[in-house]
C-alpha cells in the first residue's frame, strides 16, 4: 500500500479555526494514472472517522445550508439551499418526484479534486448524497462518471456494495458513465443525456431545479458539494463543518497534488502546499481552462476565497491552480489549450462552430510570429461577437481564457508580433491537453 503522504500544513499561515477536513493529507498523481492514490476508507473506516450519518428533516438540512452559506464547489459556486429549496418547492407544485445527481464528471483536463475526494472519501460523498436525496424527495439518485474513468466507477461500486452489505436505509443509487469529454461533465449535458439526449450542453429556459432530467426537478451538485453536505449534517451550523476551506488541484512541475487550504490562505501557500518550490512561477491559470491567466505577482497575494476574487474579477472556478514556469511560452500553452478548447466544443451554435476555431487561429498565428496587428484586432473582434452568444458557457470561458493571455503576456505578444518569439516556445508543454477524437 502506498504511504500517506503528510498531513498539509501551511507554515506561513496561523492556524485556522478547528474543523474537519475532507481530505487527511495532499493526494498527488502521477501523469494521468488514479494508481497512486491512496486505497479508500472502508465503511467500517469511514463510520469510526465520522460516526453514522444523522437523519434530519428537510427543514433542518436546508437551515444548515442557509446558516453556513455553502455554495456548490463544480465552479458555478451557486448557494445550495437555493437550489435544494427550489427543487422542493417543485416537487411539492408538480407532484413529481426529483432527481438528485453526484455529478463526477471532472471534464477539466487540469483538475483531479473529484477524483482525489471520490477514491479517498466515497462514503463521505455517497453520505451527502444521500441526504440531498432525503431532502428534496427524489426517486431516481445517480452518481454521474466519465465514461473512462473506469477507477473510479469499481471504487464507487464497491462503496455501494458496501452500504447495501450493511442495510443501510437510504435511496438506491445508480452510476451512469458519460463519453470522456471535456464538455459531458457540464450540468445541462448531464441533464440531456440522463433524458436520453446526447451528453452536450443546451440552453435552458427553466432551471432543471424546476424541470429537468426528463421534465422531472433536479438537482445536479458536484461531489465535493456533497461531501460538505456530509460534513455538514454531522456538526451543524456552529460546528466544525470544512465549509471554510477549498480543495484545489495545483499544477506544478507536470504532476497534479489535489491539496485543502483555508480562506484565508494566500495562493502562494497553496502553490508550496502543491509542491512548488524554487524561483516563483512566473503566472497562474486560475480556474482551469475556462479560467484566468494572472501574473504572478498579482497572484500570489490573492485569498483563496471565492468572495474575495470574485471582488478583484477572478474566480477559482474549477478549483485550479496551474501555475506556469518562468522559462515557458503563456502564449504557446494558451495556443494548445485555445485549440483543444475549439476542437471540444458541442458545435450546435455559430460562437462554437466558427467563433472559437477563428479565435484560435490568430493565437497560433501569433505564436509563430505570423499575426499583425490587425490580426489582434480580429481577434477582439472575434472575442466581442462570441462572448455571450453561445447556447452554453463554453465560448466564454474560452474568451476569458484568450483575453487574460493577452493581458498577462503583453510583452511576448509584442515581441511575438513582431517576428522575434520567445525562447520558451521550444518549452516542453505545461498544461495537460487531451487527444480529441
Amino acid at each position: 500500500m502506498t504511504a500517506r503522504p503528510p498531513v498539509l500544513h501551511l507554515a506561513s499561515e496561523p492556524a485556522p479555526e478547528p474543523c474537519r477536513p475532507l481530505l487527511e493529507a495532499p493526494v498527488r498523481f502521477a501523469d494521468d494514472h488514479l494508481g497512486v492514490l491512496h486505497v479508500r476508507d472502508h465503511l467500517d473506516e469511514h463510520r469510526a472517522a465520522f460516526g453514522r450519518r444523522p437523519r434530519l428533516s428537510a427543514d433542518e438540512v436546508l437551515g444548515l445550508l442557509d446558516a453556513t452559506a455553502l455554495t456548490g464547489r463544480g465552479g458555478g459556486h451557486f448557494p445550495v439551499a437555493r437550489k435544494w429549496r427550489t427543487t422542493r418547492d417543485a416537487v411539492r407544485a408538480t407532484g413529481r418526484t426529483a432527481v438528485v445527481v453526484a455529478n463526477a464528471g471532472e471534464g477539466e483536463p487540469a483538475s483531479a479534486k473529484d477524483a482525489a475526494l471520490l477514491v479517498a472519501r466515497p462514503h463521505l460523498v455517497l453520505d451527502g448524497l444521500a441526504t440531498a436525496a432525503e431532502t428534496v424527495g427524489a426517486g431516481d439518485v445517480v452518481v454521474w462518471t466519465h465514461g473512462d474513468a473506469h477507477e473510479l466507477h469499481r471504487v464507487l461500486a464497491g462503496a455501494l456494495a458496501e452500504r447495501r452489505a450493511a442495510g443501510l436505509v437510504e435511496p438506491s443509487v445508480r452510476l451512469v458513465s458519460g463519453p470522456g469529454r471535456y464538455l459531458s461533465g457540464e450540468a445541462s449535458a448531464v441533464v440531456r443525456a440522463l433524458s436520453g439526449g446526447p451528453a452536450l450542453p443546451e440552453f435552458r429556459r427553466r432551471p432543471a431545479a424546476v424541470e429537468g432530467v426528463r421534465g422531472r426537478p433536479t438537482v445536479v451538485n458536484n461531489v465535493e458539494t456533497l461531501a460538505r453536505v456530509g460534513l455538514l449534517a454531522r456538526s451543524g451550523a456552529t460546528g466544525a463543518t470544512g465549509a471554510g476551506t477549498s480543495l484545489l488541484t495545483v499544477l506544478a512541475a507536470r504532476r497534479r497534488t489535489v491539496v485543502e487550504v483555508p480562506a484565508t490562505a494566500l495562493l502562494a501557500d497553496a502553490a508550496r502546499a502543491g509542491g512548488w518550490h524554487g524561483a516563483p512561477p512566473q503566472a497562474v491559470l486560475l480556474g482551469g481552462y475556462g479560467g484566468s491567466w494572472v501574473p504572478w505577482s498579482e497572484a500570489a497575494g490573492l485569498r483563496v476565497d471565492e468572495v474575495a476574487l470574485r471582488e478583484a474579477g477572478l474566480s477559482l472556478g474549477a478549483g485550479v491552480l496551474a501555475l506556469l514556469p518562468a522559462g515557458a511560452c503563456g502564449l504557446a500553452e494558451t495556443a494548445r489549450v485555445s485549440a483543444y478548447l475549439a476542437a471540444s466544443s458541442a458545435r450546435q451554435c455559430g460562437p462554437c462552430v466558427f467563433g472559437l476555431p477563428a479565435i484560435s487561429g490568430v493565437v497560433e498565428a501569433l505564436v509563430r510570429g505570423d499575426a499583425r496587428k490587425a490580426d489582434l484586432r480580429r481577434l477582439q473582434r472575434f472575442a466581442g461577437e462570441v462572448s455571450g452568444r453561445g447556447a452554453c458557457h463554453h465560448p466564454d470561458g474560452a474568451v476569458r481564457m484568450t483575453l487574460s493571455a493577452l493581458r498577462t503576456f503583453a510583452g511576448d505578444v509584442e515581441r511575438h508580433r513582431r517576428r522575434r518569439p520567445c525562447a520558451g516556445v521550444d518549452h516542453p508543454p505545461v498544461l495537460p491537453v487531451p487527444v480529441t477524437p
